[in-house]
């Protein structure tokens, strides 16, 4: 299976369990921008505390910054 259609079959369960959705469907949405339902949430939260800890935390050598985004 090529990875277009593995993306294109995760990203049809993801929008049929209601981890996703079409950013502002309801308008016309933007394309390529997706809203996260509460288990969007929740999974995205989870990614990004496992990044953390993988990526900063455990690492000496590293420190961790959260810049301004102008």
């Amino acid at each position: 299976m090529s990875a277009p259609d593995v993306a294109e079959k995760l990203t049809s369960l993801a929008k049929r369990r209601g981890f996703v959705f079409p950013s502002s469907e309801i308008y016309g949405g933007a394309g390529a921008t997706w809203d996260f339902g509460p288990l969007g949430v929740e999974l995205k939260n989870n990614v990004k505390r496992a990044w953390w800890r993988d990526m900063v935390q455990l690492r000496e050598d590293i420190v961790g910054l959260d810049g301004a985004i102008l």
